[in-house]
């Protein structure tokens, strides 16, 4: 099955990257979610919906707090790769058909083996972090901000993603960053002058988005942390274990998912 519903999708996909990388993956990563944004996860869709940000809050005591603490940016990596446990990264056989000039220096390009389950790919290029300061996180804790929404603490922006998710027939998936250079250059003019890039891919049987940007426009992963109840267990009771409140990832507001994004029931025995 591969056409159901797109908000059973896209949670699919979301609950497969999260499993296998403790993320939040965006769906729509030309949506913008930015580093000190709070709000819920819709639990149908898996998307996180923005209610507010720490840094323009009309709570003013919020904003008073998080205007001490900017946003603290990292260096950006080669590249991000994430995918499922039912999909594995092969080596890229020479037969594959791109059939596009300029493949052979792609910047970014691989090739996944999927299983007959659903399984999920997602691919950064040049990705960096944005992340709100630990000291906030601190401080906001002890003042008992935000008690009550969940925080986007870390956000992964990138110029140029792709993400897929699989059609469960054991497809092989092949996908480059390449540049796209015409074959026939201008008298005068250096093969390399304009040039763009785009991807290019190969064995699509799923649900493939992808996107390219001369700037880092796209958001595909975000972290969000909520503040939680510590709990102590009274036959594993330890004097010197932290007590008290402090900010936990975010579980998934779901239960198991099948491989076509339902939340399976589980019922017991009388």
């Amino acid at each position: 099955m591969l056409f159901w519903s797109k908000k059973e999708a896209s949670r699919k996909f979301i609950d497969l990257i999260r499993r296998s990388s403790s993320w939040w993956a965006n769906w729509d990563p030309s949506i913008q979610i930015t580093a000190g944004d709070y709000g819920e996860i819709d639990t149908t869709s898996g998307q996180f919906i923005k209610e507010g940000n720490i840094y323009t809050s009309s709570d003013k005591s919020i904003a008073d707090l998080a205007a001490q603490f900017q946003v603290v940016s990292e260096v950006a990596l080669d590249k991000y790769i994430i995918n499922s446990s039912t999909a594995k990264q092969h080596d890229l056989e020479a037969d594959v058909n791109f059939n596009v000039t300029g493949f052979a220096n792609a910047c970014l390009k691989g090739q996944w083996k999927f299983n007959h389950s659903r399984g999920a790919l997602l691919i950064m290029h040049m990705p960096s972090i944005t992340r709100v300061p630990d000291e906030f996180l601190d401080k906001s804790l002890a003042d008992g901000l935000l008690r009550d929404k969940t925080l986007v603490t870390r956000v992964y922006k990138c110029p140029a993603y792709a993400l897929y998710l699989s059609n469960k027939t054991n497809e092989t998936v092949s996908l480059a960053l390449a540049a796209d250079v015409p074959s026939i250059v201008a008298p005068g003019v250096s093969p390399g002058a304009g040039k763009g890039v785009k991807w290019v891919d190969d064995g699509i049987a799923g649900l493939l988005q992808k996107g390219y940007n001369d700037e880092a426009v796209f958001v595909p992963l975000y972290s969000i942390r909520k503040i939680t109840k510590r709990k102590i267990r009274r036959e594993s009771f330890d004097e010197n274990a932290p007590r008290g409140d402090f900010w936990a990832n975010v579980e998934a507001p779901w239960g198991f998912l099948d491989d076509d994004g339902e939340e399976e029931v589980i019922e017991y025995m009388r």
